[in-house]
Order: C-alpha cells, then structure tokens, then sequence
C-alpha cells in the first residue's frame, strides 16, 4: 500500500512536542513522529471499536432477554446506569 502526502494543521504546542521526541531521538522527522501517533491512535481506537461492538452484544441480548447475561462492575456497570438513566 503506497503513501499520500496530506496537508495538516497541527497547534504550536503539538508541533514544540513532535520537535521535543525528536530531538530526544524518539522520531528521526516530524512526519515519522506524526506517521506513528496516528498509527498509535487508530489502534487504540480499534481496540475502543471492539469494546463498544461487545457492548452493543450486550445491550442487544438484554433486550431480547430482559436482562444482560453477566454481572457487572466498575466502569461498565456505571455506563449501563448512566445509559438507564437516559431512557
């Protein structure tokens, strides 16, 4: 898969950290230094992605069932809460 090159604004303050991790010889460029934190961040967003599918499995299941088939702490369990409160 080739490349594109693409015009970006990025602020000052984003632009004074890239120079920072390359100056630190984290990244030889500022387009190696963006290239990869894109790529770090669409794969944590993937990981989101799979996380919210599994949710909506959940949610799907309690509607069919009447309730959802685990029982539930922390984060998650304060979602659906927070989801009961809004219908």
């Amino acid at each position: 898969m080739g490349s594109k090159v693409i015009p970006v604004r990025l602020s000052h303050e984003v632009l004074e950290t890239i120079d920072v991790l390359i100056r630190l010889g984290v990244f030889k460029s500022r387009s190696e230094a963006i290239k990869t934190l894109v790529m770090i961040g669409i794969n944590n967003l993937d990981d989101a992605t799979e996380i919210f599918k599994a949710c909506e499995k959940l949610f799907e299941l309690e509607k069919k069932l009447g309730d959802i088939p685990v029982k539930l702490e922390g984060g998650f369990k304060d979602l659906i809460e927070m989801r009961e409160r809004l219908n």
